[in-house]
């Protein structure tokens, strides 16, 4: 960071490290976004297309907490917490109607409030090594 005049500072670089996760058949830490993570990378799925992501529960961010997601090599899901009853765009994604991530794309997902839940916007896709996580 540098000031000029000691007033206005500006920036220079910014760097968001990424979380990464293995999408996974069962729901578990290492597959599980933490309450307060912002930038996560999805590595290769542990067992196959059916493997997936768990978002945090709605009631452990704030209304507005926005995650960037670069999907992994392989396609996976997004899911809410098991047996929540949370929705990502209007739908159950607890076990049914997953939310499908499309290999080496970047997505966001926003929290709109507890009662609407997460809306996941999908984006271009990105090239396969990259892991940068870009600002919309």
């Amino acid at each position: 960071m540098a000031l000029s005049q000691g007033k206005n500072p500006t920036f220079n670089t910014m760097q968001l490290n990424a979380v990464t996760l293995l999408p996974n058949s069962s729901q578990l830490t290492s597959n599980s976004i933490a309450p307060g993570v912002v930038s996560v990378r999805l590595g290769a799925n542990v067992n196959g297309v059916t493997d997936f992501t768990v978002l945090p529960a709605l009631a452990s961010v704030p209304d507005g907490h926005k995650i960037t997601i670069v999907a992994g090599a392989a396609n996976s899901e997004l899911r809410t917490p098991s047996a929540s009853g949370e929705e990502i765009n209007s739908e159950n994604c607890d076990e049914t109607k997953e939310a499908l991530l499309t290999a080496t794309n970047l997505y966001t997902v926003i929290k709109n409030d507890s009662t609407i839940g997460w809306t996941l916007i999908g984006h271009t896709a990105i090239g396969a090594f990259q892991t940068a996580i870009v600002p919309d």
